[in-house]
């Protein structure tokens, strides 16, 4: 197995897609430094599942990619490919019998990153397993960079020990291993939880049972209490319907009771009917002699108020002109007093008026001399505010420097107490803040943070390659109903199309049907018949039709394409095109009755033209060609079904395998995510104890600081506010003295303006006495003036009054004779009325006395009836009550669920209700003492029964498989030592050889630092010629560097790796050293593919094939390849 070339794209340097073949034993990658030589090799190690950015001497994995240049843009992705040959079948398993194998990574700059085997996405597990044991890996003996030839002699026992169990084969074994370790880890907790539940599921059954035995009781005696209620219902049935039957009988008799009293009451009941007929009669003569009686009451009144009304009115008149008389005289009296009243209080009013005005003027001074002195007061009294004011805020400025003064000295203490405090705690903080104590942490954040991301990126492949399968399968699943929802429109139509076809079928011989006609021409060939297409043939149809055989058709028209049957002759003169192009070129060389078509069904004249609609499509032999067509359509759909069907199954268990790989990779990556949660949570918090504390240190300083400044500022202040409060105490002495002064005009001025306001509303009280006296008389006078006017009117209207009374008592007359006899007359007719109505009222008596005795009987039939009714209604009352209870002893059997019929029949002849109710208040009871019931505690306790026998075989299952993990953990430990045994034997004995080979001399060995074979570390001891080293440290680096060349040179004759990487290995070298180096390359590439790094002339005269990397542009790199051999001839030539 070999490497055969390289393929990379984007990758660091080499942007563009190259190719770096590798074909001799030997080739030396050269060019100058800086030009991208390492980065072939960090393209192997990363291509071989490298997952640590620092190793490919990046901070992050998207680093790998082109980041651009002055004159290139960077890339989205990075790729590199490996292509090995595997003539000798070296791999084993399934790539055992390939050839060639291609291994590919590529990166994007999301994150993302795929790997491919074979050009199949797969994970970098199944890349990394395929090279265990091999040698090659990410970091392996097969590839040494600059600097790890001495790191690798430095390297401590454990580091060093990798090697050997690389060249061992062991790499392998000691995964399964750890695998089985965490099997077994696994194991062992679902063990110990399995252990737990089932003790804890050993007391539940414990608990359940007895429960159970509580629950199959109740349930026997609630059996029994639903027995015994049923029967008792059944003996209280039987009671209450024997009361019920001879109630009913005492019914029957109350009912024909009843009837005979009704009978009675009906007879008595038409008697009083026929009084009160009577009794209306008579009362309605009544009313009518009474109506005339009131007749002629009211003519006798009418005449009567007549009378009187003039005698009344007369006496009227001649007191109201009595009246009339008496009041003119009193009107013609006060009309005097009101004339005199005027002129007197005309005479007043102008006296009152040079008063008014003295006095106005006299209140007008006053006036003017008030405002002046309220104007002296009011500025008075403003400056003693105004100084009031200033000798407050005087008096507030020395308050507030008294508590400035009190708050200063409190804060002063305040910050003594807060600087003592400070310096206390940062005495406290130097001796509490530690910075090493994360260190621990940091390593294992970064431990388990590489192996987080080495399950991500198996979970994510896992995932992928989940979701790929499962979109396979959704889309195959798709394209499964749509095609049998195509095969189910297609049979439809096959179903419509032949339901047609056998009606046309069932119908006489038609011309259509019995033509067999090119497919393509099916449509034109009914389109030209037409009608005739539905013509039925009879025995003369050779007359008009034709026949093939009888008659050569002629080429390119239409009776060409019939294959057999008759048609008509006009098919000769139709011609054929293809294309519509075709037929209009055609139409212009048309004959008389010819005509061209097309199979689209266009069919051109020599003048006409006529395009098919719809309809034309639909006859009986477009019909028959389209089910023709299905039919080879639904045949095919079908054995596409039927493929897919028989690869769903494979499909579904891919699906489910994928699926178990995705769940099991994000347990194991969520087991890792916790396990880094973990170790961030403490790191962060101890990180972040020694930030808060380390603050809090930097807060404390720095407010002791300012708290220190404070408290000396505070001292200026204090010795500011006692100089303020000496000078506001003599500010407070002279604004006492003139606030006095001020009290004193104010007073004065108010005084004054007192004397001439008592002195203004004096004369003002004089002035408003005079002019409401002024005012008083102005309104008598005109009061006088209205009464003497309204006088002078009701005199008038009296008068006139006067007058009209003298000529209405003038009218007034005494009653004529005619009134009187007719009102005597009236008196007659109205005794004679009278004594009618007394005869009609003594006859209505009668009657009503006859109809009040009737009344008294009925009444007396109607309690009865009354009694004999509510006897009933008790009866009817009570049978219902039975039969209401008889029916509830039929509802409860029917909620206990018992056939009345059946139980009647088995029931006791000794039953009764006393002695069932006492066995059931007995059952009730030794049910209620059972206390409180678990009814599904006996489905519960099977059920858990069962699951406890699950759980003991699940427990014997886990310890079989536990044993068997020993087991396999035994054998993997006995084979490993026993490999790691003879593998170091073997190495160190090729170390002893190739040692003194190397530097002529001296020698070296490999020493284990313990006794146990699977953890003991590996150490080298090298002693060059002459020299007595006590430690390999001593060695200088080029002594270092042949050392471990010598070891890796010695594993790989033990076991050598598909090719051997080195980079620029030699540079600690000298020349005869170098050569030493080259001669010992030389020998081991026989069996070995070397491909190295290197400045040195004789390293590259060494190599078969020299590739050159340069870089003609800034930050691309190219590669240009030199054959050494043919580079020689070329140049003997």
């Amino acid at each position: 197995m070999r490497l055969k070339q390289i393929k990379l794209a984007g990758f660091k340097s080499f942007v563009d897609p190259t190719q770096v073949a590798f074909p001799a034993q030997m080739t030396a990658v050269v060019g100058p430094n800086g030009c991208g030589k390492s980065n072939v090799i960090d393209a192997v190690r990363w291509v071989l599942g490298e997952s640590s950015a620092k190793n490919l001497r990046g901070d992050a994995m998207t680093d790998v990619i082109f980041n651009g240049s002055t004159q290139r843009k960077p890339v989205s992705q990075a790729s590199v490919e490996l292509m090995f040959e595997n003539t000798q079948g070296r791999l084993q398993g399934t790539l055992a019998d390939r050839s060639e194998i291609s291994i590919k990574r590529l990166v994007t700059r999301d994150g993302q990153s795929n790997y491919f085997l074979n050009g199949t996405k797969c994970r970098r597990r199944d890349i990394t397993d395929i090279f265990l044991g091999t040698g090659l890996g990410p970091r392996s003996y097969a590839i040494i960079e600059q600097g790890m030839i001495s790191r690798l002699i430095e390297s401590k026992p454990a580091d060093l020990r990798i090697f050997i169990e690389e060249a061992a084969g062991i790499s392998k074994y000691k995964e399964r291993r750890r695998e089985t370790e965490n099997r077994i880890k696994h194991t062992r907790e679902n063990l110990d939880r399995l252990s737990d539940v089932r003790e804890e599921l050993g007391k539940n059954l414990d608990k359940l049972k007895r429960q159970a035995a509580a629950a199959a009781r109740f349930k026997e005696l609630k059996s029994q209490e639903r027995k015994l209620k049923a029967e008792l219902a059944c003996v209280k049935w039987l009671h209450f319907h024997g009361l019920l039957q001879k109630t009913e009988l005492d019914i029957q008799q109350k009912l024909t009771e009843i009837e005979q009293f009704q009978a009675a009451q009906s007879g008595d009941q038409l008697l009083v009917l026929q009084l009160k007929e009577q009794q209306q009669d008579l009362r309605t003569e009544q009313q009518q002699v009474q109506q005339q009686y009131y007749q002629v009451g009211n003519q006798i009144t009418r005449l009567e108020q007549q009378q009187l009304h003039q005698r009344q009115r007369r006496q009227s008149l001649t007191d109201e002109l009595r009246s009339l008389q008496l009041t003119l005289q009193e009107a013609d009296s006060y009309m005097a007093q009101q004339q005199e009243q005027l002129a007197e209080l005309e005479f007043q009013l102008e006296n009152a008026a040079p008063d008014s005005e003295l006095k106005q003027e006299q209140f007008e001074s006053l006036t003017e001399q008030a405002e002046q002195a309220e104007e002296r007061s009011v500025s008075a009294q403003s400056a003693l505010q105004q100084w009031q004011q200033q000798f407050f805020a005087l008096q507030q400025l020395q308050q507030q420097n008294q508590l400035k003064a009190q708050h200063s000295q409190q804060q002063q203490q305040q910050l003594l107490n807060r600087i003592s405090q400070l310096q206390q705690e940062l005495l406290q903080l130097d001796a509490v803040v530690d910075s090493a104590a994360a260190e621990p942490l940091l390593a294992k954040q970064q431990e388990t943070q590489q192996q987080l991301d080495l399950l991500q990126q198996q979970n994510i492949e896992a995932e992928q390659c989940y979701q790929a399968v499962q979109q396979a399968q959704q889309e195959r699943k798709q394209l499964q109903l749509v095609r049998q929802s195509e095969l189910k429109q297609l049979k439809n139509q096959q179903d419509k199309l032949s339901q047609i076809q056998q009606q046309v079928n069932k119908q006489q011989q038609q011309l259509l049907k019995q033509l067999e006609i090119e497919p393509k021409w099916a449509k034109a060939v009914s389109l030209v018949l037409g009608e005739l297409q539905h013509a039925v043939m009879d025995q003369g149809a050779q007359q008009s039709y034709v026949a093939p055989t009888q008659l050569n058709a002629k080429a390119g028209t239409l009776a060409a394409v019939i294959r057999s049957g008759l048609y008509p002759d006009s098919f000769h003169s139709v011609l054929l095109a293809d294309t519509t192009e075709q037929a209009k070129t055609k139409q212009q060389q048309l004959q008389p009755q010819q005509s061209v078509i097309c199979p689209q069904g266009i069919w051109l004249g020599s003048n006409w033209q006529l395009v098919p609609g719809q309809a034309a499509s639909d006859n009986y032999l477009t019909r028959q060609q389209q089910l023709l067509e299905l039919a080879e359509q639904i045949q095919q759909l079908e054995q596409q079904l039927l493929a897919e069907q028989q690869h769903e199954a494979q499909a579904d268990a891919e699906l489910l395998a994928s699926k178990q790989q995705w769940q099991q990779s994000q347990q194991q990556l969520q087991q890792a995510k916790d396990q880094l949660q973990k170790i961030s949570t403490d790191l962060l918090l101890l990180q972040q104890q020694q930030q808060l504390q380390q603050q809090r240190r930097l807060q404390a300083s720095s407010e002791l600081t300012a708290q220190q400044q404070d408290f000396e500022l505070l001292n200026l202040q204090l010795d500011e506010l006692e100089q303020q409060a000496e000078m506001l105490d003599e500010q407070h002495q002279a604004q006492k003295a003139k606030e006095w002064q001020l009290q004193q005009q104010q007073t004065q001025s108010q005084q004054q303006h007192q004397q001439l306001k008592q002195q203004q509303d004096s004369v003002r009280q004089q002035l408003q006495q005079l002019q409401l006296e002024q005012q008083s008389a102005q309104k008598q006078l005109s009061f006088s003036q209205q009464n003497l006017q309204r006088s002078q009117q009701q005199q008038q209207q009296l008068q006139q009054r006067h007058q009209l009374v003298q000529e209405q008592l003038a009218e007034v007359s005494e009653p004529d004779g005619e009134q009187q006899d007719s009102l005597q007359l009236l008196l007659e007719q109205r005794a004679e009325v009278e004594l009618l109505v007394q005869e009609k009222a003594e006859a209505l008596q009668q009657v009503e006395e006859k109809l009040r005795q009737a009344e008294q009987g009925h009444q007396g039939v109607a309690h009865l009836l009354t009694q004999k009714q509510k006897e009933l209604a008790d009866f009817q009352l009570s049978a219902e009550g039975y039969r209401v209870r008889a029916n509830n002893m039929l509802e409860q059997l029917t909620e206990l669920q018992v056939n009345f019929k059946e139980l009647s029949e088995t029931l006791p002849p000794e039953a009764n209700e006393q002695e069932w109710q006492q066995q059931l208040e007995k059952t009730q009871d030794s049910v209620s003492r059972l206390g409180p019931i678990n009814l599904a505690a006996i489905e519960e306790f099977e059920q858990q029964d069962e699951r406890k026998q699950y759980l003991d075989a699940q427990h014997q299952d886990l310890v079989s498989a536990l044993e068997t993990l020993e087991t396999a953990i035994r054998k993997i430990d006995r084979e490993t030592r026993q490999k790691f045994k003879e593998t170091f034997e073997q190495v160190n004995e090729g170390l002893q050889t190739l040692f003194p080979k190397v530097f002529g001399g001296g020698s070296a060995y490999l020493d284990l630092t313990g006794e146990d074979l699977l953890e003991t570390g590996v150490t080298i001891m090298a002693r060059p010629p002459g020299k007595k080293n006590s430690t390999i440290h001593l060695l200088s680096g080029g002594e270092k560097a042949l050392t471990a060349l010598s070891l890796v040179f010695s594993i790989f004759r033990l076991n050598p790796a598909p090719f051997c990487m080195l980079d620029e290995v030699d540079a600690p070298l000298d020349d005869a050293n170098v050569g030493r180096f080259c001669n010992l390359v030389r020998e081991m590439s026989e069996t070995v593919q070397f491909i190295y790094i290197s400045h040195n002339k004789i390293a590259m005269e060494m190599a078969a094939q020299l590739m050159g990397v340069t870089m003609q542009e800034p930050g691309v790199s190219i590669v240009v390849a030199v054959d050494v051999e043919d580079a020689v001839k070329m140049a003997q030539a």
